[in-house]
């Protein structure tokens, strides 16, 4: 009875709202009424394709390519109907368009409206009920609501109503969204202003879940989702600040500052080459997913020109990808970032508090190891690019992983963490450290990353199993381009497919080194692999594909016992530059152990330690903590630079050790005459800042 009489109340109040729909709105939604319709006619039309569309319709309504009866969770393939009939409203709206109020394109409108109205198709995943069908449906009812029936409406709105303002985020924005197109229809302005008020309550930085305090964005818990929710959330916030601007209902201005920081400290770091960071991509590694999200960045960047006039030339600066270089550790993310105008190289992790990947409606359904340390160097942008089909999804690169003929499990929509809450970075902008205590599924092993002068030394000390299972640490897995050439006693190319067990001193291919500072066996392939999309998401149809794949992994056996590795990835590396690194290497490893990992500079101006325990190591003579914490050094004359912090960001403070007389401001000093040491009690951040970097400016005193 409450239902029946719902669906009375709404068809009373649509007559009502048809009755009248020849007048305008009233004067408080006016301008809100002509910002939404220009909003939607704002967008350019391809005449030829509209047409092409327009004439495969069928006499019922239908277009025979849609699979109307796909219970399909992702990608749901009925939404594209209504995806064609808000593209053609627009068309038949636009004074600029061909098809503008052509008697034709207002009967294929309705026609095709008819047929999901009397069928309104549903998805078994909520999204599109309550999101992805009205926010597709919603813009189309405006711009064709003096063309509409009294029944159409209605039956429209009752569509519309199952989005209700909810959850948080981009869920809660897309729901607001729709909310708010709904009630416009229906001039309802308590509820317009509900919605508003709503979408801008998600225009804040946060501990939970949407914008992080470092920059990072997080939906489905403390998950990183740059590219997913994270890049719909920015196009999102765009949109509504437009259309509610000049109206009772617009934002407070003041929060284009959260947006204008957002893109610029967070979504900018992540786009380089026109290529999206593949550990930004979220679960969607999708065909030409990395291109068509860099894309839609770029075009926000664009648009916030006009949106944030102040700052245009610095979005204009933020879409030319040689614009920005340094290093930059998301600290809520477990994620760091290093990029310069010839690379780019990311690592992303996981731990106790930092989701590692989720799979959700059959997409990224072999992801299981996206979190566990992935490292990922660009330097072409095609390194990786649509890689996914083709790769052993048990050697993403940069990973210790269990290697096995066993499927790997599924990743449900909640993600994983591994056991450790020691896993963060150290950075000062222009260098980083990054660590990883890794334990799951039996492997554990101290992983860290030091990225000094344009190379990355890769370590891994500890690494145990006892599960019975071959343990692998993966160096990279890219398409195949070009020679690969091996030092070994000597130097050689490998043939076009090979398949080898090595113990070389480097390695180079298609523009990266591998320099391997002590003995290690590895194993290297290239080879011509067969691979499907379907493999990476179900939405995709099983057919095979090939590439050329280089691949090459460490084998630590299959009951390792504090076994090591140590690599250093070399951008922009040529035949000549890997000799002269093999002659004179540019660094030193003062330990791997899974006590201190620590690496200096051959010059001995920059240098980094990981203490897993409190302890001490021999960098700069000797640097000694009290609490297990991160470390990066830098000397200039008698200038030194520390920067520390805490992965665990449990700690309130820490206490260095150094040999040698030092002052700094702002830190308490105690300085020991008779052992000619310094030590520096350093406050840690807390709360949203907790695992930031603290950096101290010391003097050395002669």
């Amino acid at each position: 009875m409450i239902r029946f009489n719902s669906i009375i109340l709404l068809l009373v109040v649509s007559t009502s709202i048809w009755a009248q729909k020849k007048a305008d709105y009233p004067a408080n939604l006016k301008q809100l009424h002509q910002n939404v319709v220009d909003e939607f006619l704002n967008n350019s039309l391809r005449t030829d394709t509209l047409q092409a569309i327009c004439n495969k319709l069928l006499p019922n309504g239908s277009w025979p390519e849609i699979d109307y009866t796909s219970q399909q969770r992702g990608s749901w393939p009925p939404v594209f109907h209504l995806s064609y009939i808000q593209t053609f409203a627009r068309a038949y709206q636009k004074p600029e368009s061909v098809f503008y109020h052509d008697p034709k394109m207002r009967e294929t409108i309705l026609k095709a409206l008819n047929y999901w109205l009397d069928n309104d198709f549903q998805c078994p995943n909520w999204w599109y009920p309550e999101i992805g069908v009205p926010m597709q449906l919603g813009p189309t009812l405006i711009l064709m609501e003096n063309d509409l029936s009294a029944e159409q409406l209605s039956k429209g709105i009752q569509i519309l109503d199952r989005a209700k303002i909810r959850m948080t985020g981009q869920n809660k924005v897309w729901l607001s969204g729709n909310v708010l197109m709904k009630s416009l229809l229906l001039r309802d302005t308590a509820m317009i202003r509900k919605a508003s008020q709503s979408i801008q309550e998600e225009l804040k930085v946060s501990l939970s879940e949407g914008i992080q305090p470092d920059g990072s964005f997080h939906q489905h818990g403390p998950q990183i989702q740059f590219g997913n929710y994270g890049l719909a959330y920015v196009g999102d916030m765009i949109k509504w600040i437009r259309m509610l601007r000049n109206t009772p209902f617009e934002f407070d201005e003041s929060r284009l500052t959260i947006l204008r920081n957002y893109l610029l400290d967070g979504q900018q770091w992540i786009s380089w080459k026109n290529q999206l960071d593949i550990s930004a991509c979220g679960r969607q590694l999708f065909m030409n997913a990395q291109t068509g999200k860099a894309r839609n960045l770029a075009n926000d960047f664009t648009q916030m020109e006009t949106l944030d006039p102040n700052f245009a030339a610095v979005y204009q600066k933020a879409k030319q990808y040689t614009s920005l270089s340094g290093n930059k550790h998301f600290w809520r993310s477990d994620f760091q970032v290093q990029r310069t105008p010839a690379y780019y190289f990311s690592v992303k992790m996981c731990s106790a508090r930092v989701l590692g990947a989720e799979s959700c409606n059959s997409e990224n359904i072999r992801g299981y190891y996206l979190g566990d340390g992935a490292t990922y160097l660009y330097q072409s942008a095609r390194e990786y690019e649509n890689i996914f089909p083709f790769w052993d999804w048990k050697k993403i690169p940069g990973t210790t992983t269990h290697e096995d003929d066993k499927e790997l499990p599924v990743l449900t929509a909640g993600g994983y963490h591994i056991a450790s809450n020691f896993v963060g970075g150290v950075s000062d902008g222009k260098s980083g450290i990054a660590v990883m205590d890794y334990v799951r599924d039996g492997v554990s092993v101290q992983k860290a990353w030091f990225i000094f002068n344009d190379q990355i030394i890769c370590l891994g000390a500890g690494i145990t199993s006892s599960t019975g299972i071959l343990v692998t640490t993966s160096v990279n897995q890219s398409f195949l381009n070009g020679e690969v050439i091996v030092k070994t006693n000597s130097e050689r190319i490998l043939p076009a497919e090979a398949s080898e067990t090595l113990s070389p001193r480097w390695i180079l291919h298609d523009g990266t080194g591998y320099y391997f500072p002590t003995n290690n066996h590895l194993k290297l392939e290239n080879k011509t692999v067969t691979g499907s999309w379907n493999r990476v998401a179900l939405m995709y149809k099983d057919e095979p594909i090939k590439a050329r794949i280089f691949k090459l992994w460490f084998e630590h056996g299959a009951d390792p016992s504090g076994q090591t590795y140590a690599y250093c990835i070399v951008p922009q590396a040529t035949k000549a530059k890997m000799q002269q690194l093999e002659a004179r290497p540019t660094f030193q490893i003062l330990s791997n152990d899974a006590t201190i990992q620590a690496v200096v500079t051959a010059d001995q101006n920059m240098g980094g330690i990981i203490f897993y325990q409190a302890g001490k190591s021999e960098l700069f003579h000797e640097i000694e903590a009290d609490q297990p914490c991160v470390i990066l050094v830098k000397r200039e004359g008698n200038r030194l630079s520390v920067s520390v912090s805490d992965p665990t960001q449990k700690l309130s403070q820490i206490r260095l050790t150094l040999n040698g007389k030092f002052q700094t401001e702002n830190t308490d000093v105690n300085r020991n005459q008779k052992q000619n040491k310094t030590q520096f009690l350093v406050d840690l951040p807390k709360g949203s800042e907790a695992g930031k970097t603290v950096t101290l400016n010391l003097v050395e005193i002669k």
